[in-house]
């Protein structure tokens, strides 16, 4: 089967790219599992937050903010309700850093945005206001349709083992199946250093953590629909209105292979605890739990660009706990420096510089 590209990693900053070249050329998405955002796309906590991350993160996400927009005005609307978001600092404890975007907020006031917060434990918050819920499914089913709408294939279960680039043109097989094409794009998550060795590059010290949550019931009564998240300075819990239950995380980042994540029950208890020491709720019932990957190199920007030393090879990995939010972005991105085309607007030559896999310093040890 002959493409123009090959997209390697149905997760959502996969798709992204997938979706943004299938308008250069025909693009074949390979996925492992039965459906794309089967790992940690599927798996995360869904907000965007301008705030968040880095200076490159960040970079990204302004980039990413005007691709939701031009999504909203074409009718298709990915970014869900003003949620906001809370940094809440505890007495005595780390009193957190004012950031573009954030207002100092009293205690008090802090309560009565989230009613479970005990203001007597708490010294101040931050409150980011303009924080919003993604729609990781329609996102998903965006860049599906524009890549099929172009011509684009889905090819799943395919669960690459070997890569030989003949004559220009990487060949990849999963031992049944082999697809050519002059360019490869590794969206491969945690499985990426793994996937970047099977092409001949340099492994890029790429560490996926884990990250554990659970589903808990919310008190009796409460309309907690337009509650805001919250999350410590410290980020050691986090928690959030989530389809009609509280989402809990201990925002654990515990080393982990590329696998098939499920939550450890001690991190699950962990996030309960500090949960209930922070609210002063008693938590009678775990619903459900999970646990997702995000992975990081040692500067944690992410690696978005051609690998230096092996030809038709573009990075697009290491989006860290930022992924969804900054998915647009990265995707056109690595879409762009894939196919030669235009760099989506806000692309600078510092950022380019800032997440170039050869740049200095990105591996080693986090």
């Amino acid at each position: 089967m002959r493409f123009d590209f090959i997209v390697i990693g149905g997760g959502i900053a996969g798709l992204s790219s997938a979706a943004a070249l299938s308008h250069h050329g025909k693009v074949a998405l390979l996925e492992r599992e039965a459906q794309p955002c089967h790992h940690s796309s599927g798996r995360s906590a869904a907000i965007f937050v301008r705030s968040y991350g880095n200076d490159t993160v960040r970079a990204l996400t302004a980039i990413s903010e005007r691709a939701f927009a031009a999504d909203a005005a074409a009718g298709h609307e990915t970014l869900g309700r003003r949620r906001g978001i809370l940094i809440v600092a505890r007495k005595d404890g780390d009193p957190g850093a004012p950031a573009h975007g954030r207002e100092r907020i009293p205690a008090e006031a802090a309560a009565a945005h989230m009613p479970l917060l005990r203001p007597e434990r708490l010294s101040h918050a931050w409150l980011e206001a303009d924080a919003r819920d993604i729609d990781v499914h329609a996102m998903h089913m965006g860049y599906m349709k524009t890549l099929k709408a172009n011509g684009g294939s889905l090819l799943t279960g395919f669960d690459a083992q070997a890569a030989i680039r003949r004559e220009g043109l990487w060949h990849v097989s999963d031992g049944v199946r082999t697809v050519a094409a002059p360019v490869a794009i590794n969206a491969a998550g945690a499985w990426a250093d793994a996937v970047g060795v099977m092409f001949g590059a340099a492994p890029k010290g790429i560490r996926p953590l884990r990250r554990s949550a659970a589903l808990i019931d919310p008190p009796a009564g409460s309309a907690i629909d337009d509650w805001p998240m919250v999350v410590d300075v410290e980020e050691s819990v986090y928690f959030k209105p989530e389809a009609g239950k509280l989402m809990v995380s201990p925002a654990d980042c515990t080393p982990s292979p590329p696998c098939d994540s499920w939550a450890d029950d001690m991190d699950i208890a962990v996030a309960i605890d500090r949960y209930q020491d922070l609210t002063g709720q008693e938590v009678r019932r775990v619903t459900h739990t999970w646990a997702g990957l995000r992975s990081y190199v040692a500067d944690e920007s992410p690696l978005i660009g051609a690998d230096a030393a092996v030809a038709g090879f573009i990075w697009l990995a290491a989006l860290g706990g930022f992924g969804v939010q900054t998915a647009p972005a990265a995707g056109a991105v690595a879409a762009a420096l894939a196919s030669r085309s235009t760099l989506p607007e806000g692309v600078t030559p510092a950022l380019l510089r800032a997440v170039d896999p050869a740049r200095a310093g990105c591996t080693g040890p986090a």
